[in-house]
């Protein structure tokens, strides 16, 4: 990392182009369909493109985790200690860390301490099949039993003991490898789903390597029931009660976020994003909107000046902003400039300068509806 880029609160208003490596650049000559397998992007893809995303004005970029994985997306780790074999290797990741750097352009990086994939040799060896070893690393209901507790309900991701200080040593290595190689800020994914122990030491270790890292969370409780409480850790006892009551007591996301302050440098700010849906939904615009205007400031009103919310229209799990606002072009760029005003960290999902859309929403029961919203970019356009 080049000195020049040391900047007190660089993270403060900075511009992120949100990809998924997989989705975004593989040199495709025919566009691959968005299904559930390798689609070809690589990390030389998104080398070729720096240039390109610096000329749309981003500062950074929020890449999806690059370890080796059972999926195309990152999020079903195999492997650790691995850049996954489809995107490049380590060499490939410094090169991409040196050149973005060179550009001006931070690296986020998309970390994953939650769950691995249940084939990863780390679960395997834990099963009292293979002899039970490191079985404390992982939560099983019963000694007797390989039955094990899996991220969501999602049976095929058994989720880490993060309460395991050999656990939370083995994360926080793999981390602290990529704050040596040069990643800026760190994207925690399911951070409601870590112990506040464990984050406040991630974020720790991380900033003793370089202090002006940036360790932000995925602070997400939609479409969790209760019946998933016991995976989730909160702040407060209070905190929990709310949750598990949360059919008839209304469940605040900005009071989730906000307890988050003093353990993670900020969050991805969904409460923003909900605002704003809100009036979008109530057809009311964005432009000249002084009730938005007021409903953000007090928002934003409810945390300390220095903690950072990541606003954002939309993302890999979520609609795409332009089907949200009903494919009104002017209405989506009106969203997007209305937030840039706001002068905080802002995420931009690839793509969405294409006009991305969707055509009907991935909240429903279709299996992998997300992929609609991941779809491969269309160099040719």
């Amino acid at each position: 990392m080049k000195k020049g880029l040391h900047m007190k609160n660089w993270f403060d208003n900075i511009r992120i182009y949100h990809l998924l490596i997989d989705r975004f650049n593989g040199n495709w000559q025919t566009l691959p369909k968005s299904e559930n397998v390798f689609c070809g992007g690589t990390l030389q893809g998104v080398i070729e493109k720096l240039d390109y995303i610096k000329s749309l004005g981003f500062t950074a970029i929020m890449h999806s985790p690059i370890f080796t994985s059972a999926n195309y997306h990152g999020y079903h780790t195999l492997n650790f200690d691995e850049v996954d074999p489809h995107f490049g290797t380590w060499e490939d990741y410094q090169q991409l860390l040196d050149q973005a750097h060179e550009k001006g352009l931070r690296i986020i990086c998309d970390f994953v301490p939650n769950h691995c994939w249940y084939q990863a040799p780390i679960f395997a060896q834990s099963l009292l099949a293979n002899g039970g070893k490191h079985r404390d690393w992982f939560f099983y209901p019963k000694e007797d039993s390989d039955e094990f507790v899996s991220f969501l309900g999602f049976g095929d991701l058994p989720k880490f003991n993060l309460t395991n200080p050999e656990v939370v040593s083995f994360m926080i290595e793999k981390a602290e490898k990529l704050a040596r190689m040069g990643v800026d800020a760190f994207r925690i994914d399911h951070a409601l789903g870590q112990p506040f122990p464990f984050l406040q030491t991630l974020r720790e270790h991380l900033q003793a390597i370089r202090s002006d890292i940036v360790v932000f969370g995925e602070v997400w409780a939609f479409g969790i029931g209760p019946q998933l409480a016991s995976q989730l850790y909160f702040k407060t006892t209070d905190r929990r009660n709310e949750f598990l009551a949360q059919d008839t007591v209304p469940f605040s996301q900005d009071d989730l976020q906000a307890d988050y302050v003093g353990t993670l440098d900020g969050v991805l700010d969904f409460a923003y994003r909900d605002i704003l849906l809100e009036e979008i939904r109530a057809g009311r615009g964005i432009r000249g909107n002084q009730t938005l205007r007021s409903k953000v400031e007090a928002h934003f009103a409810k945390y300390p000046a220095d903690f950072k919310l990541v606003l954002f229209l939309d993302n890999h799990d979520t609609d795409r902003i332009l089907f949200d606002c009903h494919d009104n072009v002017n209405l989506m760029q009106e969203a997007i400039e209305f937030t840039k005003e706001l002068s905080k960290p802002f995420s931009f999902l690839y793509g969405t300068e294409q006009l991305m859309t969707i055509k009907s929403t991935i909240f429903n029961a279709e299996p992998y509806a997300d992929l609609r919203v991941r779809c491969c970019m269309d160099w040719s356009r």
